[in-house]
């Protein structure tokens, strides 16, 4: 029980290095030998647990899709206006807090191993916009179409500031301003995360085009 305990850990110590270094330096720029050195482990150790590093990248991805989907499991299906501005917010934070995350949306771009994690957060929004696509409101504000399409683009766009250097909470002001503009005033007080701190959008959190 011990030794199983013990393997566990590190099992999961040499993800976690593993992610680190998949989100800052690739696939291809991620060796073996510098996951074992960053979570002070032996090759041994990490070839005994991920004989190769497709198996390692697996596991991270794995993580990842397991983080996410507990993470989007809160949201419900409504209508007339989902909570489709916070499942941005939501995805945001993950990418600004979870290594495993952030190397699981760069190794996806890379195409270096298949990834379910697109398909995954994408699906949920689908499932998320379901209800109002099946029987729109009439009142004004974009279709629940648009908004789906917007939320995949924000999204995009929110791990290109965050891969450009922006802080999580630069990140997610941005969002909660752009959110605002597409949805027009509410009735209802707006969540905490969803209040902007000023009257525009701090354009300079904007990632800068490469």
């Amino acid at each position: 029980m011990v030794k199983q305990v013990r393997a566990e850990r590190t099992r999961q110590a040499l993800i976690a290095a593993a992610a680190v270094e998949f989100d800052r330096r690739g696939y291809a720029g991620t060796s073996l030998s510098a996951v074992h050195r960053a979570c002070g482990m032996t090759m041994g150790a990490l070839s005994f647990h991920f004989p190769t590093k497709a198996e390692l990248a697996r596991a991270v991805l794995q993580e990842a899709e397991d983080i996410t989907r507990g993470a989007l499991a809160r949201f419900a299906p409504a209508r007339p206006v989902p909570p489709v501005a916070e499942f941005t917010l939501a995805l945001a934070t993950l990418l600004d807090e979870e290594a495993s995350v952030r190397a699981t949306a760069r190794l996806t771009h890379e195409q270096a191993v298949p990834s379910l994690w697109p398909t995954l957060w994408r699906t949920a929004l689908q499932d998320l916009m379901a209800p109002a696509r099946e029987r729109p409101g009439t009142g004004p504000g974009p279709a629940p179409g648009e908004l789906e399409l917007l939320a995949v683009y924000l999204t995009a766009g929110a791990e290109a500031a965050l891969r450009a250097g922006r802080t999580g909470e630069e990140v997610r002001a941005q969002l909660a301003c752009l959110w605002s503009l597409a949805l027009g005033p509410s009735p209802d007080p707006a969540p905490e995360a969803l209040a902007p701190s000023t009257d525009e959008c701090p354009v300079d959190a904007a990632p800068t085009p490469h």
